[in-house]
């Protein structure tokens, strides 16, 4: 994988990948997200491969984040993660 990529592989009709980046824009966190079609297993494959067939990628997001609105996610993301780990151990 040429770029630093978190693979989402835990729900087949909701897999894909994020890509966060501090660098394009002066003051920003861009975040990016690349949805893969559910029949196209990823497990052994990253984006960008010549292996994954173009129409793999059913959608694309980019957005660009504040850096007061990506500390924000960071805290939701935070709390998130205290919830599904509560919900997993009940």
């Amino acid at each position: 994988m040429s770029k630093n990529l978190i693979k989402c592989n835990s729900i087949e009709y909701r897999k894909g990948y994020i890509e966060v980046r501090g660098d394009i824009h002066i003051e920003c966190v861009n975040v990016e997200a690349w949805n893969i079609h559910p029949d196209i297993d990823i497990s052994g494959i990253d984006l960008g491969d010549d292996s994954m067939p173009e129409e793999a990628v059913t959608a694309n997001t980019e957005i660009e984040l504040s850096i007061k609105n990506a500390e924000e996610l960071v805290q939701q993301l935070v709390e998130a993660i205290k919830v599904a780990q509560q919900k997993n151990n009940t």
